[in-house]
């Protein structure tokens, strides 16, 4: 092949690699907005030009690429959960730690996440709320099999003491809410103590308190009691 036919096939790929791109950019873009609408107004205030509007793309591009609000809601949601595993998923090496150093960890990610998307959890409130159909696909979908997939681990640290011996959907709910509802009350914490809860040393000293108050004494109070032999 010719200099000139490869240059041209170079160019062809690097467009349609561009365009790829911003496709992918665009529909992100979409999905973020929203999710923004959808944890604002819930599914029935949300409407499909507002979310095109705050997107920069025209309306009919959304019916295009996800036909009704019902499939645009499912498409967020799914790219909300994947979002999430991207974001709060274990960095190399983490593995190697000692399990009261995984669990410190895993809580600064998700504290972090929490932040950095409060839409999250005000949409599965909104949802729970109601009761609604979207709710039960979404549980099919994501939320089950999250849960499901952690029972190994919550076994792990309650037999390394991490964690009391109570229920796991207690537990598991327990550590959901501490983590999410600073963030999630955002406006109505700025309003009673002045912080701005999106402030990375705001975030970080949260997440200190849960370790604190959840774990961090125990397991020093633990070490301090003498075993009985």
């Amino acid at each position: 092949m010719g200099k000139t036919k490869k240059l041209v096939l170079a160019q062809k790929i690097e467009k349609t690699e561009t365009r790829a791109e911003q496709k992918a950019r665009t529909r992100a873009r979409i999905l973020e907005c929203a999710l923004e609408a959808f944890a604002e107004r819930g599914f029935e205030g949300a409407t499909v030009r507002d979310i095109a509007a705050a997107a920069g793309v025209n309306h009919g591009l959304i019916k295009y690429h996800f036909g009704d609000k019902d499939n645009l809601w499912k498409s967020a949601v799914e790219f909300l959960f994947i979002r999430m595993h991207d974001e709060i998923s274990p960095p190399e090496g983490d593995d190697k730690l000692p399990a009261f150093e995984q669990l410190k960890s895993w809580i600064r990610r998700y504290v972090a996440y929490c932040a950095r998307h409060p839409e999250h959890a005000r949409i599965m409130v909104q949802e729970s709320i109601r009761d609604s159909d979207r709710l039960r696909w979404a549980v099919d979908n994501f939320i089950k099999p999250d849960h499901d997939s952690r029972t190994w681990l919550y076994d792990k640290n309650v037999k390394n003491g991490l964690y009391p011996n109570i229920s796991r959907h207690s537990m598991t709910y327990i550590i959901v809410a501490v983590s999410q509802y600073l963030f999630m009350l955002g406006h109505e914490v700025k309003l009673i103590y002045g912080i701005d809860t999106s402030d990375p040393k705001v975030i970080e000293a949260h997440a200190d308190a849960i370790i604190e108050l959840f774990f961090n004494h125990s397991v020093v109070n633990a070490a301090k009691t003498p075993r009985l032999s």
